[in-house]
Formats: structure tokens, C-alpha cells, sequence
């Protein structure tokens, strides 16, 4: 249990920030469990700290570590003389602020950044246009509304946007949250009578960021008071933005007169990160943990982990967790071990499934992806059996060339780059490649 506790700092202080790590992680004591782990606190203040702020995210740090969940409870040992707590702030009557306070509604992610976004042809318009409204907020693209699927980086956009806004003017009243606490919060407001104060707290902000909008589906009060805030915000020249994992059109429950005021702004989606982008991703992550990842191993991670950052982090934190278990440096070998598990899961060694899907899909013949036919039609089906060759299969480009009629892996780069081109502008190939990538991971599991 040591170990995995030792494994497990690195990444909590990653978390939780250096701060709350140096006075709250970091004098946890250890000790071993029959049902799980045992974390020892010196009293019951420190207690009852930890299981309101920390204890879910040590429960799944540890369980990430330890590839499977993990009983966490925590125990006092009154003999423990541990560091002094902090004193609680005093009180700063006498000095007076010489300006405001900022007006924050909700948390914001502090490493959430425009600096640690990952840009590609993937993101690049919602990216821009976050930047463009940063540079002038209620001005240019009011509202902005950003849209992908899960895991995709909205969330971190949106935050970074709220980091820009707040250092570019730190008086600004901010609002930044999710539907679902946009909605407890007027539950709690109507069950409290206080509904005047709810429309004073937000209607009077600089800017509103509502993550996840389309939890608004189906909640008609939440609907109908939105709508009065929305209208109240743009009519004053206020900043809107907001996140969905669909379009606005595309959200079933939606009143048509919400869907009418978001379409009035810029709608930019974001779609899943190419292979290069991944890769970015992966050094990036890397790099913020202090881990040296040698290049190949994170171009295994790009291509085993999926689409999604969060599943990348995923992955990055096992490898990172078996190294750190081990007292070893990261490895391709290492990694390959675990990955295994993932790579169980989803993608197949096999070529030659790749080309049967395809060719089952566009119903041509395995043959005539292998021929040097150039029909605009299959020129496209086997530029697509070749990247899914790559991706899922993991082949590399002159194993790929060599299935394909014996070709030069150079026109196998081509192809793979032209996909990767194609998908981020057309979003049914995109939805296309997805289908493709799960029928053959799953049949691979099988």
C-alpha cells in the first residue's frame, strides 16, 4: 500500500495544486489495510477536511494507480504529532480593498489556459474565436457557442476564455459554470423565495459561460428564467458563451426560442483530434507532470488511448503509474505492457479486418483496395482502409504499403494525411471514422 501511496503523490499534487498538496496530501500517513487503504490523520478537523474536499479525488487517483477501485477510509491517530495546520485567514477590516472584488460565479480548472490548449486543424476556429472574444467580450461572436463530443476539450476552452478575461480586466463580474448548476441554483432560489436575488446575481455579471447546455433539455422553469437571462445579458452588450456536446439545433427539448438566441452568435465545433494533435496532447500532459516520455511512446499512446483527452490522460497515467510502481524509467516496453489492457479492449493487429470492414462498407472488394485503380471512389476507400490501418491497427507504413498491392509507404503517409485533413472539415467522414473504429475494436475484442 507504501508503494501505491508513493505512486499516487506525484499525480495529487497535479491535481489539487502545490499548495493544498503541501498542507493537506503530503502529511497523510499510509498504512496497510486487509480491506483497502488506510489514510492516518493526526485529528479530527484534518478529518473531516479531507473527506469534504479531497477524499474523491484521492479515491480515483489511487484507483487509476492501482487499475482497479480502491477502498480508501481515513483514521485518526491522536499520538501523531503532525505539522501545524494553517491558521484561518484573519480578518482584514482596518485595510480596507482599494477596488472591488471580483464578482466570481463558479470554479474555474486553474490549469485550464489558453497556453496549455493543444491547437490543430481539429479546434482551430472555436479557438480563435475564444481568442477573438477574450480580445473583445460582447462585441464579436455574442454568444459563442461551442459544441463536440465528450472529452474534446470544450470544457477547458471555455475555462481558458474565463482565465483570459479575468487577467485582462480582474475586476470583471464572471460567471462561469454548468447548466446543472445554473438549474440548483434557481431550485434553491424558488424553494428559498429568493428569486429576486438569483436574477440580481446573474443578470448583472460582465460575461456568463454555461458548460453543458444541453442539460437545459426538458427543464422548462430552467428554460424559462434562461431565457429572460440570456435576453437580459445580450441586450446589455454582455458576453455569452456556452458548450455542448451537440449543436443547437440537434438538442431535443429545447425550446425553439433558446435554440433561435444561440444560433444568433458563432457556432463552432470541435471535433476530435487528429493523430498529430494526440500526440501533442500526450507530450503535453507529459511535460506538466515533470515526466520525461520518450517520442515513440508517446506516438503508442496517440494511437492506443482513443480520441478524447481525458482518455489519453488516462493512459498516460497508467504508463506513468507502472513506471513509478517499478522505480523505472518509461519505456517502450514498458508502456506496451501497460497499454495491454486498453489494447485488449479495442484495436485489432489485423490489416486485413481493416480492409474487409471497408470494403463491406463502400461494397467494393478487398481486391480493388489492394489494385492501382485511381476511381475517385476508391481512391477515397482506400485512403480510408489505409489511415484506419494505421490508427487502429497499428501497422506501420511500409507493413500497410505492402497490403495494399506492394506500394511505396510513402503513398501510405499521403493517405494517412489527407484523412486526418478531410475529417476535421467534414463531419461525416468524421462520424464515418468513429463508426469504423468501434465495429472493428469491438470486433476485435470479441
Amino acid at each position: 500500500m507504501a508503494e501505491l501511496w508513493s505512486a499516487a503523490l506525484p499525480l495529487l499534487r497535479q491535481q489539487v495544486g502545490e499548495r493544498n498538496f503541501v498542507t493537506w496530501i503530503e502529511p497523510i500517513r499510509c498504512t496497510s489495510n486487509t480491506s483497502g487503504v488506510e489514510l492516518e490523520v493526526p485529528n479530527r478537523f484534518f478529518q473531516e477536511w479531507i473527506t469534504r474536499h479531497f477524499l474523491n479525488a484521492i479515491r480515483s487517483t489511487l484507483a487509476a494507480v492501482a487499475g482497479e477501485p480502491c477502498a480508501v477510509r481515513t483514521v485518526i491517530n491522536e499520538g501523531w504529532s503532525a505539522p501545524p495546520l494553517p491558521p484561518l485567514p484573519a480578518r482584514r477590516e482596518p485595510a480596507p480593498p482599494p477596488a472591488r472584488r471580483t464578482a466570481k460565479i463558479g470554479h474555474l480548472v486553474a490549469h485550464y489556459t489558453f497556453e496549455t490548449f493543444v491547437v490543430g486543424d481539429a479546434n482551430q476556429v472555436a479557438y480563435q474565436a475564444a481568442i477573438a472574444v477574450a480580445e473583445a467580450p460582447g462585441r464579436r461572436f455574442n454568444p459563442l457557442f461551442l459544441h463536440g463530443g465528450v472529452g474534446l476539450g470544450k470544457t477547458h476552452l471555455a475555462n481558458a476564455l474565463a482565465h483570459e478575461l479575468l487577467k485582462r480586466n480582474p475586476r470583471q463580474r464572471l460567471a462561469s459554470l454548468s447548466a446543472e448548476s445554473f438549474m440548483n441554483s434557481l431550485i434553491t432560489s424558488l424553494r428559498q423565495d429568493q428569486m429576486a436575488q438569483f436574477r440580481d446575481r446573474f443578470r448583472h455579471v460582465d460575461a456568463l459561460i454555461l458548460d453543458d447546455v444541453q442539460f437545459l433539455a426538458g427543464k422548462e422553469r430552467t428554460q424559462e428564467e434562461f431565457f429572460h437571462t440570456f435576453n437580459s445579458l445580450y441586450g446589455g452588450g454582455k458576453q455569452i458563451v456556452l458548450t455542448s456536446d451537440k449543436a443547437p439545433a440537434a438538442i431535443a427539448g429545447l425550446e425553439q426560442r433558446l435554440k433561435s438566441r444561440f444560433e444568433g452568435g458563432l457556432i463552432a465545433d470541435i471535433h476530435p483530434p487528429t493523430l498529430a494533435m494526440r500526440v501533442e496532447i500526450v507530450r503535453q500532459k507529459a511535460a506538466a507532470l515533470a515526466c520525461s516520455l520518450p517520442e515513440e511512446v508517446a506516438w503508442l499512446l496517440a494511437r492506443t488511448a482513443g480520441a478524447s483527452v481525458r482518455e489519453l490522460e488516462g493512459a498516460l497515467t497508467r504508463v506513468l503509474a507502472a513506471a513509478t510502481l517499478r522505480g523505472v524509467a518509461v519505456t517502450m516496453e514498458l508502456a506496451q505492457q501497460a497499454l495491454r489492457p486498453l489494447a485488449r479492449q479495442g484495436a485489432p493487429a489485423s490489416v486485413e479486418l481493416v480492409q474487409e470492414a471497408v470494403s463491406r462498407h463502400f461494397k467494393i472488394s478487398v481486391a480493388d483496395l489492394k489494385s492501382h485503380r485511381r476511381e475517385r471512389s476508391l481512391t477515397h476507400a482506400r485512403q480510408l482502409a489505409m489511415y484506419l490501418s494505421r490508427v487502429v491497427a497499428d501497422a506501420s507504413f511500409p507493413a500497410i504499403a505492402e497490403k495494399f498491392g506492394g506500394r511505396d509507404h510513402s503513398t501510405v503517409m499521403h493517405a494517412v494525411r489527407v484523412v486526418e485533413e478531410r475529417r476535421t472539415g467534414d463531419p461525416a467522414l468524421a462520424d464515418l471514422i468513429v463508426s469504423l473504429e468501434g465495429s472493428l475494436r469491438s470486433r476485435s475484442a470479441a
